[in-house]
């Protein structure tokens, strides 16, 4: 189902090889019927984890009323809003994440069956589970602690994350995909013939492949090597070209003393100014903020 845009949430930027954010909210003031999370829809998954109190949210204006341990799960593009059901105070974590976060450059068929159909979308999670429910507990402690983890914010915290949402869905796929569902990975043969296209994109960063080119490289035509590539990575070609080119201008900013122009010809941005709009984008701040921060000022 398609939304108006106005109800269309602007995520914030945020790092695009670290997509998830975590939300505390917990209203200073509490009535019956405030509401606790407006109405929108974004293209990115949530959870929601009540941590006290009651409220009712609605998904696709299908209600479902929470308590304390309950967990709620927002599939891409859902509708929904929340409100307080009592004069009590609430609070409740919402975990928002892109699929992006689990997808894997060379995905192997296990993974194919088991994660890539809830990324994308053939089979969906419940939408709550009750702090009641037997198997409910694994799925809070990981959530829990994944948002110990992001609040804590210690060294590779974000490796933990990561390592956990894949504990999830991978419990989701034990406990949910049906029997005879059955996904539709890949050929191997397309796995197997990206890796080496997705080396040589990395060895030429300077003269990237035309969407042609590389398409010839695995043999397929430019639609179905389109679909195909984001299929298997999470993004299209040119987003993975984009991002390869400014992760190597990040560490170049950081181990050379090539200015900003010398390094935007080194990953093939040859116009400073569109470099910098570049990195901007994926990395939320201009490229010349990593120079000043290591010069300490």
């Amino acid at each position: 189902m398609t939304y108006p845009q106005d109800l269309k949430e602007r995520t914030p930027l945020w790092d695009s090889n670290y997509p998830i954010r975590f939300y505390r909210n917990c209203p200073s003031q509490h009535a019956k019927d405030d509401n606790i999370l407006y109405l929108h829809w974004h293209e990115h998954f949530e959870i929601i984890d009540m941590q006290y109190g009651r409220a009712v949210f609605h998904i696709d204006s299908k209600p479902y009323e929470v308590e304390a341990g309950d967990l709620l799960f927002v599939p891409s593009g859902a509708l929904h809003v929340g409100y307080n059901l009592t004069d009590e105070p609430m609070s409740y974590v919402a975990i928002v994440f892109n699929a992006s976060l689990l997808r894997m450059v060379n995905p192997d068929p296990v993974y194919e069956r088991y994660i890539l159909p809830f990324l994308d979308g053939r089979v969906l999670p419940p939408a709550m589970l009750k702090a009641t429910d037997e198997i409910a507990a694994p799925y809070r402690q990981i959530v829990r602690e994944s948002t110990a983890e992001f609040e804590a914010g210690k060294p590779a915290h974000e490796l933990m994350i990561k390592h956990n949402f894949h504990r999830l869905f991978t419990l989701f796929a034990r406990e949910f995909i049906p029997e005879k569902f059955v996904a539709k990975p890949l050929p191997v043969r397309h796995s197997e013939a990206f890796k080496p296209l997705i080396q040589l994109m990395e060895d030429q960063l300077s003269e990237p492949l035309s969407v042609e080119q590389a398409a010839r490289v695995v043999n397929l035509n430019p639609y179905h090597f389109c679909k195909t590539f984001k299929k298997l990575t999470g993004r299209t070609y040119i987003d993975y070209m984009n991002w390869l080119r400014i992760n190597e201008s990040d560490r170049l900013l950081r181990e050379t003393e090539w200015t900003v122009t010398e390094i935007a010809e080194r990953i093939g941005c040859g116009n400073a100014n569109y470099f910098t709009k570049l990195f901007k984008k994926y990395k939320g701040f201009p490229p010349s903020e990593i120079r000043r921060k290591l010069a300490g000022k």
